[in-house]
């Protein structure tokens, strides 16, 4: 398995600053289909975050280094929800529409200031991993670690 030799960059995970704050705060994001959801509307279940936007080169470079083990999260039960912060939505449609295929649930993020506030974006790609509480889960700091293992844990729980 190739790909896990550099699955760091894909799974470098960014903590919110303040330490007691372990609920992943909520944001609405608009479907391709133009639906309207939370991310609240995902508890119950194991949610791979994943902030990009369609100028981010490395963002559409890591969709499709880490597709194979993309497809893995999602065939295990993961939820890969991929929001874009661009600021025009057809920027992002385009995208979609062009580039690359991302697989998981592909959305809009509707508050942009809000996400950057909350998710502190000042960079991305970003990502996070939230159990299905919806409070922010970080991988295993041991190596070699299996991080399929560590969200298969996140699924039983």
């Amino acid at each position: 398995m190739v790909f896990l030799k550099y699955i760091f960059v894909l799974f470098s995970i960014t903590a919110i600053t303040s330490p007691d704050v372990a609920k992943a705060p909520d944001f609405e994001f608009v479907l391709e289909d133009g639906t309207t959801k939370k991310l609240s509307d995902y508890q119950g279940e194991v949610v791979y975050l994943s902030f990009w936007a369609s100028w981010c080169g490395p963002c559409i470079s890591n969709y499709k280094k880490y597709h194979e083990v993309r497809t893995k999260l999602e065939s295990m039960g993961v939820v890969l929800l991929n929001v874009s912060i661009d600021k025009q939505k057809e920027n992002w449609r385009k995208s979609l529409d062009k580039n690359i295929v991302i697989n998981g649930v592909n959305v809009h993020g509707s508050d942009l200031d809000l996400m950057h506030t909350q998710y502190q974006l000042s960079s991305i790609p970003l990502y996070e991993i939230l159990n299905k509480k919806g409070e922010f889960v970080y991988l295993s700091e041991t190596y070699p670690r299996d991080i399929f293992a560590d969200f298969q844990k996140w699924l039983d729980e």
